[in-house]
């Protein structure tokens, strides 16, 4: 297993303490959070599809949409598309 360290301003300690017992679990949530914000990103700059962002965040589609929103992130859709997603 690989070791890491992390170097933690005093102001910022206090906070984690509460939490000491799960430093792991925050890590990944925070690894996740970071994730979506930079899929979201990718496709508010246009870069990457929807579909791809949710890809790149590890979600479905349907779980990056509650993502996005969260964000104030809302997907493009263009006629065409609303009409498949219809039929």
């Amino acid at each position: 297993m690989a070791k890491t360290v992390i170097e933690i301003s005093d102001e910022r300690l206090g906070d984690l303490e509460p939490y000491k017992d799960k430093l792991g679990e925050l890590l990944l949530l925070g690894l996740s959070q970071i994730k979506i914000q930079e899929s979201l990103l990718l496709y508010q700059r246009g870069l990457v599809s929807f579909g791809r962002a949710a890809e790149l965040a590890g979600l479905p589609e349907q779980e990056m949409i509650r993502q996005a929103r969260a964000f104030g992130v809302y997907p493009r859709w263009s006629e065409k598309m609303a009409e498949e997603e219809v039929a």
